[in-house]
């Protein structure tokens, strides 16, 4: 993979589930929404611009923005009046990172593929409309890369987000092609619903997927489903090459075997089959 995205989703207020409604706490909701509002492509921003981003009125904007400073959460330059994420945040996806029963499973396999092939090798989760990725181990020809763990792609463009979506419960997959934008983010993009149902069916078919181009121009990847002991997917195994230096056919000729059996012993590790 490659660094660039198209349109990063806005911040803005989630519908959250009815059930136990009485136990949400609203004001939490939208202090997480103002963290939300910054990304890559927004890692500093004005008081007007979080509002605007959030939808929370400039009085509730600034109470939270001030506690998060002042739990150090958040910094903020006196001369631009621009606010950024601080190290701080760091301290949640170290404790993720360590204690994650997933990663921690299935970083012995990742460095077991990594050293046969020297390529990129990913693992990643679903999260909403998007996977993330959790664990990444870069390849040995990527001089530079700005693709690092927590690096989020649209899951119904992305190897891994289809394997997985080919796994999950037809009311879950759906909802995830009802949440997901359809966007040409290059043009090789299937932005075609029902083409990229037919692709899912066909990653559910063969045990894994391939993309090329969907949302990084030049990246091909492929992809296989990690199983847990409740026989639910739970995360994929990827290898990514630029289309520069490996053609479509030889890719899927050496990374396939390899993220599926990857994926298999992942899958043992963590109790499945």
């Amino acid at each position: 993979m490659s660094a660039g995205r198209g349109k990063q989703p806005r911040a803005k207020l989630a519908a959250h589930p009815e059930p136990a409604r009485s136990l949400f706490v609203n004001s939490l909701q939208k202090g997480f929404a103002v963290l939300k509002a910054f990304s890559r492509e927004r890692p500093r921003l004005t008081l007007a611009q979080i509002t605007k981003i959030t939808g929370l009125d400039k009085s509730a904007a600034q109470r939270f923005l001030y506690t998060l400073h002042e739990l150090g959460f958040i910094t903020k330059d006196e001369e631009t009046k621009q606010y950024s994420l601080s190290a701080k945040i760091l301290e949640f996806a170290y404790t993720y990172l360590y204690s994650d029963p997933i990663i921690e499973r299935a970083q012995p396999f990742l460095v077991e593929v990594h050293e046969k092939t020297g390529e990129t090798v990913n693992l990643a989760v679903l999260d909403g409309s998007d996977i993330i990725l959790i664990s990444r181990i870069p390849s040995r020809h990527v001089l530079s890369t700005n693709i690092q763990i927590g690096f989020r792609l649209p899951a119904i463009y992305s190897a891994s987000g289809r394997v997985i979506a080919a796994l999950l419960p037809q009311a879950e997959r759906e909802r995830l092609l009802d949440e997901s934008a359809y966007v040409a983010y290059t043009p090789n993009t299937v932005i075609d619903r029902k083409r990229i149902r037919q692709l899912i069916q066909q990653a559910a078919a063969d045990g894994y997927a391939m993309v090329e181009s969907q949302v990084i121009s030049a990246d091909i990847s492929a992809a296989a489903p990690v199983i847990d002991g409740s026989g639910r997917v739970v995360a994929a195994v990827s290898m990514s090459v630029p289309n520069t230096r490996m053609k479509f056919a030889e890719a899927k000729r050496l990374f396939v075997p390899a993220v599926v059996e990857a994926a298999r012993k992942i899958s043992v590790a963590l109790g499945a089959f």
